[in-house]
C-alpha cells in the first residue's frame, strides 16, 4: 500500500502514476491544508475508476454537510448494479459531524468499491479547523486497507521553483524574477497560482512560449518596482534610497500591502540567509546551499552580496527586530504610528 511521506509533491506523483497505470486502492483518504492536490487527486480518480458510460449507476459523489457517515458506508457496503465496481467520493469530508465513524466500513470493506473521502483543514493561520487525528483507529485503518495521503502546504521558499516546474509541464518557461513576482502575488495557494498560470498561457502569442515580468505586470497587477520581492534585494543590496522609497510606497496603500504580509515576508528572508550563513561554516559550497534553501542560481548573486552585507550575528538582530515590529503592528505599543511609519522605522534599522 502507498505510505504517507513528509514530501507532499513526490507523494502525489507517485499516487497519481498509480492511478493513471490502472493501480486503484479500495479506499482513499485525502487530506489536509493544501487543498489543490486533494482536488487534482479526487478529480484524477473520479476520471479513472468508472468509465465515462458507466459513471450514471457506477459513481456516487457526496458532501460531507448533507450527508452522515452511517449513510456513507452504507452505500459503500452495496454491490454495484450491472457494472464491475462502483465509486463513492465524499467531498467537503470536514463537514461532517463525525467522520472517523466511517471507520467501521474496514470491518466489512467491498473489493467492489472504490470510497474516496476528502477532508479539508483550514489553510487559514487566523481561524481554527480540526485535522484528521492520526492516532484515530479511523486514520490507521486507512493507511492499512488503502491510501492516507495528507497534503502540507509548500513551504515559501519553494513556491518559485514550484511554480517553474508547472509551468514547465505545461511546455512552457517562466523568467526567475516573473516566478518570483508570481508567488508574491499570489502567495502558496497552488489553485490561485495554477489558475494564473493557465491565464497567462492563454494571454501568451502563439509564437512565444516564456512568461515574462511584464506578462505579470499587465496580467496580474503587481509591479516589480514596488513589491515585498524587490524590498528583500534592495535590503539585501543595501540599496537605501530604493528600500524607503518602497516601503513610502506601502506605506501609503496599507490595505494592498499589509504590514504584516510584509513582515512576514521579511522574516522569511532573514531566516532564509541565516540558513545560509549556518551552512557555509558547516562547509557545503554555494550549489549545495542554493539547492537546500530553495535559491534559484538566477538570485545566487543577491545571497552572495547579502551574505556578506548582513554576518549571522547581524541577521540574527534583524530577524529579533522583526519579531518586535511583527508585535507591534498587531497592539496598542505602536502608539499613534502608522504602518507606513512602523515600516520606514524597521528599515532604518536594518539598514543601520
Amino acid at each position: 500500500m502507498a505510505k504517507t511521506t513528509t514530501d507532499t509533491v513526490q507523494e502525489y506523483k507517485a499516487l497519481r502514476e498509480e492511478i493513471l497505470a490502472g493501480d486503484i486502492k479500495p479506499f482513499y483518504l485525502l487530506f489536509g491544508k493544501e487543498h489543490y492536490y486533494i482536488d487534482e487527486l479526487c478529480r484524477l480518480l473520479m476520471e479513472t475508476v468508472i468509465p465515462p458510460e458507466e459513471r450514471d449507476f457506477g459513481q456516487i459523489v457526496y458532501f460531507g454537510a448533507d450527508v452522515t457517515a452511517n449513510q456513507v458506508v452504507s452505500t459503500a457496503r452495496q454491490f454495484p448494479m450491472m457494472i464491475a465496481r462502483q465509486l463513492v467520493v465524499v467531498k467537503e469530508a470536514q463537514m461532517m459531524k463525525k467522520v472517523e465513524d466511517i471507520a467501521v466500513y474496514f470491518e466489512g470493506i467491498m473489493p467492489t468499491t472504490v470510497l474516496v473521502v476528502c477532508y479539508k483543514t483550514n489553510n487559514d493561520p487566523t481561524k481554527t479547523g480540526k485535522n484528521i487525528d492520526k492516532r484515530s483507529v479511523f486514520y490507521k485503518q486507512a493507511k492499512k486497507f488503502g491510501v492516507a495521503f495528507e497534503s502540507n502546504p509548500i513551504p515559501d521558499y519553494k513556491i518559485g521553483r514550484w511554480i517553474d516546474s508547472y509551468v514547465g509541464e505545461l511546455g512552457k518557461r517562466i523568467a526567475p524574477d516573473a516566478a518570483a513576482l508570481l508567488a508574491e502575488s499570489t502567495g502558496t495557494d497552488l489553485q490561485k497560482i495554477t489558475l494564473t498560470i493557465d491565464k497567462l498561457c492563454k494571454l501568451l502569442p502563439e509564437d512565444r512560449s516564456n512568461i515574462t515580468v511584464q506578462d505579470i505586470e499587465e496580467n496580474v497587477g503587481m509591479s516589480r518596482d514596488y513589491s515585498v520581492f524587490e524590498l528583500t534585494k534592495a535590503l539585501s543590496l543595501k540599496d537605501t534610497a530604493k528600500a524607503f522609497r518602497i516601503v513610502h510606497f506601502f506605506g501609503e496603500a496599507p490595505k494592498r500591502f499589509p504590514i504584516q504580509l510584509t513582515l512576514a515576508a521579511l522574516t522569511g528572508h532573514f531566516i532564509r540567509l541565516l540558513r545560509y550563513h549556518a551552512l557555509l561554516q558547516a562547509g557545503q559550497n554555494r550549489n549545495e546551499i542554493l539547492s537546500q534553501l530553495g535559491i534559484n542560481p538566477y538570485f545566487a548573486g543577491e545571497y552572495d552580496t547579502a551574505v556578506r552585507n548582513y554576518p549571522a550575528k547581524k541577521t540574527m538582530r534583524i530577524i529579533s527586530i522583526l519579531k518586535e515590529y511583527d508585535q507591534r503592528s498587531k497592539s496598542n505599543t505602536r502608539g499613534e504610528a502608522s504602518d507606513g511609519d512602523l515600516l520606514k522605522e524597521l528599515t532604518a534599522k536594518i539598514l543601520a
